[in-house]
């Protein structure tokens, strides 16, 4: 239970409504609630509760430890598997690496089920997902029914990684792919879909090599050649 102050709940709300450019309306919207409630969420008359919170987070570009001014000491890694698209114009097949190659991020915040983060470019998930802001996803998945209209970051057979709303298309194995600010992309065949866990802005996270990898990279080619076999 988060204490009152003055009589008020605080937290980040108001200001991660502002900072995305949000109104209460469009978030009640999103979140399927009432214009009322945000209101009372934002000025503090009621508690914002941690689950709402969380379902809050992804629609304000932001997280739910921000939301509920939350602060952590704590450093948490996650492999960084490249870029990720919101629409189809982009070229980032030199960036599509698989999970954990080469870099992990470092947050503050952590993320339950995290499995792997992917670092947004373009524009066409905007106002959400802006560039160059990190979401975090849970497992990849091959069982795409069950997400059906849900915004996922998806594996594309032919576009690479986008991060899209997904639906049926107009046969079996293909899916339609909704932007907010694209055309849909029709019939599209998918290797995989993850949800995503989290959002964090561009200022909350740092990238870092992943040591392991780096310190066998700067061995001697014999040396590496001894390393494996031994």
């Amino acid at each position: 239970m988060i204490a009152l102050v003055d009589g008020k709940y605080p937290n980040g709300l108001q200001k991660a409504l502002e900072d995305a450019g949000v109104s209460g309306s469009e978030l009640a919207r999103l979140i399927g609630t009432s214009r009322q409630n945000v209101s009372r969420w934002a000025s503090g008359s009621r508690e914002l509760l941690p689950p709402v919170a969380e379902q809050i987070a992804p629609h304000l570009n932001t997280t739910s430890a921000a939301l509920l001014l939350l602060k952590s000491t704590e450093v948490f890694r996650v492999p960084l598997g490249g870029r990720i698209v919101g629409g189809g114009a982009i070229d980032v097949s030199t960036a599509q690496h698989e999970p954990g190659l080469e870099y992990e991020i470092e947050l503050t915040v952590r993320v339950p089920d995290a499995t792997v983060a992917y670092q947004v470019v373009g524009e066409s998930m905007m106002p959400v997902y802006r560039p160059d802001t990190v979401i975090i996803c849970r497992a990849h998945t091959q069982d795409i029914e069950p997400l059906i209209g849900k915004e996922l970051a998806v594996a594309t057979v032919n576009h690479g990684r986008m991060l899209k709303t997904v639906h049926r298309g107009s046969k079996p194995g293909h899916y339609d792919l909704e932007s907010f600010n694209a055309s849909t992309m029709r019939d599209v065949r998918l290797e995989w879909v993850a949800r995503i866990a989290a959002i964090i802005p561009a200022d909350e996270w740092k990238i870092l090599e992943r040591r392991a990898q780096v310190q066998e990279y700067l061995k001697k080619p014999s040396q590496r050649r001894r390393s494996l076999q031994g």
